[in-house]
């Protein structure tokens, strides 16, 4: 008989549609480097769990009530998710906040409590990736591809995202785990992104895509992680099935 974290797997695999396997390819990318030359890197198409680190830029109270683009619950609860399932994953996590001191607020606290005792880098730039500290901690992990998300995405989360690529860095954008103050914010950070040819991507497909296998142990952890609604009406519905037909 499967278990709860089992079936929920079982059955947001199957309604997303994620096969137990995956394919990696590659793909060769021309971009102008800072000194007008061209350079040639190849970026993975599919992120790899041993090659990637997820950093996590701006998630502050203070930053998160002013977001318009998409709700503030679902924001944090996406962004916590994510942070949760590479946690299990054993992806590392790095977080900063901008300041100085407590200008926008503490970390929201949905993220705190899937991260206690974080080391949160505290900084003033406003692009994440022009502090040494932040650059110091993703070179520390030796991983090559970077998960960014952050408040706001045209800025918070899109300008470390294009100054790691110009480093060589593999990177891109986590979406729905971003967020901003206005529609018209989040088209030209969407269209910024897009002309540097950074991917987006969203918190559970970023999750299941390092997950890599169903069959993984840690499958079930993952998609509980994940918080999907409609996963959890399904194994409700499926448990009261069971007891109607168990009753008579």
């Amino acid at each position: 008989m499967l278990n709860k974290k089992t079936f929920v797997a079982s059955i947001v695999a199957m309604v997303l549609g994620f096969g137990s396997t995956g394919t990696v390819f590659s793909q060769s990318i021309d971009y102008k480097n800072t000194k007008g030359g061209s350079t040639k890197m190849t970026n993975s198409l599919i992120l790899k769990r041993s090659d990637t680190v997820l950093l996590l830029v701006d998630h502050q109270v203070g930053l998160l009530s002013g977001v318009r683009d998409i709700g503030t619950a679902e924001l944090s609860n996406n962004v916590a998710a994510l942070a949760k399932a590479a946690k299990i994953l054993g992806i590392p996590v790095i977080v900063t906040n901008v300041g100085p001191g407590d200008m926008w607020g503490p970390l929201i606290p949905e993220l705190a409590k899937e991260l206690p005792g974080v080391n949160i880098i505290q900084r003033t730039a406003v692009n994440a990736w022009d502090d040494p500290k932040v650059v110091e901690a993703v070179k520390a992990t030796g991983r090559k591809q970077i998960l960014v998300a952050g408040i706001s995405l045209e800025v918070c989360a899109a300008l470390p995202a294009m100054s790691a690529y110009e480093q060589g860095y593999d990177t891109r954008v986590v979406l729905d785990a971003s967020g901003t103050f206005n529609q018209a914010k989040r088209q030209s950070g969407i269209q910024r992104l897009t002309v540097a040819g950074i991917p987006l991507t969203d918190y559970a497909t970023a999750s299941v895509e390092l997950l890599g296998d169903n069959a993984d142990p840690k499958s079930g952890e993952v998609y509980g992680a994940m918080n999907m609604s409609f996963a959890n009406i399904v194994w409700q519905l499926n448990t009261a099935a069971k007891a109607s037909v168990a009753n008579k």
